[in-house]
């Protein structure tokens, strides 16, 4: 018998979920909890298990073992589950001959809706989705972005308490990029609809995502907040030193009598000077290496820190990771 999670906010609970395809194991030992509001990214390399992880929570495909609830709903009752979820996958079928309209209301009455609630239904998806123009257009005339706009109008047609997006923003323009951002983003801050988002698109995670799990052959490698992956990387940091182009050869001899930086040379601005921490896991006194520069009489025209990004941070994780 199923019953409401104690923590009202906990919307998905998973067990040590595990997933084979005969000898292959493509999920392993997957555990997490997701609460509503939140939107949780899901990263890894091709193969890392992110599109099967979300299959089994929407209960498309049987998990080989573990277990999961979906608002206290067991996994044991993929009906039940399955009427509070909206599914984005990667790749999405649509009748050719049906309008965008004529879609969303028949997939509303499958819902339950009446024909009139199917239909005012349909168009208000149509407008948050930027589709109302070409809501009576036939499907097989949408170009790629339309379709994947129609997608996520069709996920969000049940008023889910949980969205599944696997490559949302596949192949849409920037435009229509980021407007499905600002659709996932009022779905979560308005609604308070839980969100697990898989995308390749590092960018679009750490733009939109609370947090993140990084899968590497099935299994979770690192899991936190974007700002907390980001800081548990051990990679080399980047200071750019701007001073008169005349003072260049002082700065690098004095910068290359240290042992704890490196020249980078990369920089295409006339005066600067790109350095790096030699040891990726060791500090740089900035606050020194500023001051000696001083002291010989150069001029700091301005001195910046390159911050790093989520995909440095998952480059560097996937390469470190023994799995």
């Amino acid at each position: 018998m199923s019953s409401e999670p104690s923590d009202a906010s906990l919307v998905l609970s998973a067990h040590h979920l595990s997933k084979d395809y005969g000898s292959q194991q493509a999920v392993i030992d997957l555990s997490f909890e997701l609460r509503q509001g939140e939107i949780i990214g899901l990263l890894g390399p091709n193969g890392a298990g992110k599109t099967t992880a979300i299959r089994v929570l929407s209960t498309i495909l049987p998990a080989t073992s573990g277990h999961f609830t979906i608002l206290g709903i067991p996994d044991s009752s993929p009906e039940k589950i399955r009427a509070v979820i909206g599914v984005v996958p990667e790749s999405n079928g649509f009748p050719r001959s049906m309008t965008g309209e004529e879609w969303l209301i028949y997939m509303g009455r499958l819902y339950g809706h009446s024909t009139a609630q199917a239909r005012k239904k349909a168009s208000e998806l149509l407008h948050i989705v930027g589709l109302e123009s070409a809501g009576r257009a036939r499907i097989f005339t949408y170009s790629l972005g339309m379709r994947r706009r129609l997608s996520i109008a069709r996920a969000l047609i049940n008023a889910p308490r949980i969205l599944f997006l696997d490559e949302p923003t596949l192949g849409i323009d920037p435009v229509g990029h980021r407007e499905i951002l600002q659709v996932i983003r009022d779905a979560a801050e308005i609604n308070k609809v839980a969100v697990i988002f898989s995308s390749h698109l590092l960018g679009d995670v750490e733009n939109i995502c609370s947090r993140a799990l990084v899968l590497k052959r099935g299994r979770v490698i690192a899991e936190g907040t974007v700002s907390n992956i980001k800081q548990r990387v051990s990679v080399a940091q980047t200071y750019r030193i701007q001073v008169a182009p005349e003072a260049i050869p002082a700065v690098h001899s004095l910068l290359s009598a240290r042992e704890d930086v490196e020249l980078v040379p990369r920089s295409n601005h006339e005066g600067e000077i790109v350095i790096s921490n030699k040891d990726s896991a060791g500090n740089v006194d900035v606050n020194e290496i500023l001051h000696q520069l001083m002291q010989q009489g150069i001029v700091i025209e301005a001195f910046s820190r390159d911050s790093m990004s989520l995909s440095d941070a998952f480059l560097a994780m996937v390469e470190e990771a023994k799995v």
